[in-house]
């Protein structure tokens, strides 16, 4: 019974109180807030408005990581710089996988390229340069050259 009495005499009423200030506070802000003189720690006449300016970043330092190696020179000739140009990409046929076939231990798939169907197995040519890498339940790899793509069912 004790509880109850410290509970509706004691705490309620300061729940009350403090929720109330915050309230208060709240609802008579003033948006104009500015600290005392004694306590900005800045004279008044000091305090003003930053002014714009404009403002240079310099890089001209050294890199604080690579001390010890020299500095390489900004400057370029586009006529020392090597062009690299792109390989030639290699058409690939139209692959389409429909299925694989598993044989007892030989496994093969079913494909149609350029709209012809072939059964084949591993390492068996699909074109003249194309060939069967890996032949997995739902994808097949194929390699050409060094090139080498995936197609899926």
């Amino acid at each position: 019974m004790k509880n109850k009495k410290f509970t509706y005499f004691v705490l309620l009423p300061a729940v009350i109180t403090i929720w109330g200030l915050i309230v208060y506070r709240i609802v008579t802000k003033n948006d104009s807030f500015s600290l005392p003189e004694k306590y900005s720690g800045i004279p008044k006449k000091e305090r003003s408005v930053v002014e714009n300016k404009d403002y240079q970043l310099l890089n001209n330092y050294k890199d604080p990581f690579y001390q010890h190696l020299p500095q390489a020179d900004e400057t370029f000739n586009s006529d020392e710089q090597e062009i690299n140009k792109p390989k030639k990409e290699r058409k690939w046929p139209v692959i389409r996988l429909n299925g694989y076939i598993l044989n007892g231990n030989k496994i093969k798939c079913h494909l149609t390229i350029n709209g012809e169907d072939k059964i084949l197995q591993v390492q068996e040519n699909v074109l003249e340069d194309y060939i069967v890498s890996v032949i997995t339940p739902d994808s097949i790899k194929i390699s050409s050259q060094g090139d080498s793509r995936w197609f899926k069912r």
